[in-house]
């Protein structure tokens, strides 16, 4: 909630769910410029969350996670996650990076 209350107050729209059979259906009905994943998802993989997020939707993703090993990071990426951030994390460094990500998308 916090995340969410945080991006909200730097003029992002957010829609908080929580769990991943729920933002499912909230892709049909509302279609997100992005989808922020936790690593610890209830009901699903993240990884594999992210990965079909990405392929089915074409939904920029990033991950959330508090693994600082390079494994955990490599994993993200190759599940098509565009970032991976380990927690804790700047808010002002997850917006910027929203953003940057974003950009590339949207401009494409």
């Amino acid at each position: 909630m916090e995340l969410a209350s945080v991006l909200t107050q730097d003029r992002f729209t957010v829609v908080d769910v929580p769990d991943y059979r729920q933002a499912l259906a909230k892709l049909h009905e509302f279609k997100p410029d992005m989808v922020i994943v936790g690593e610890v998802l209830p009901g699903e993989d993240s990884m594999e969350a992210c990965s079909r997020l990405h392929s089915t939707f074409g939904i920029p993703t990033i991950l959330l996670g508090k693994d600082s090993g390079g494994e955990i990071w490599t994993k993200a990426v190759e599940a098509g996650a565009d970032l991976y951030l380990k927690k804790p994390f700047s808010y002002r460094e997850l917006a910027a990076r929203i953003r940057a990500i974003l950009r590339r998308y949207l401009s494409q």
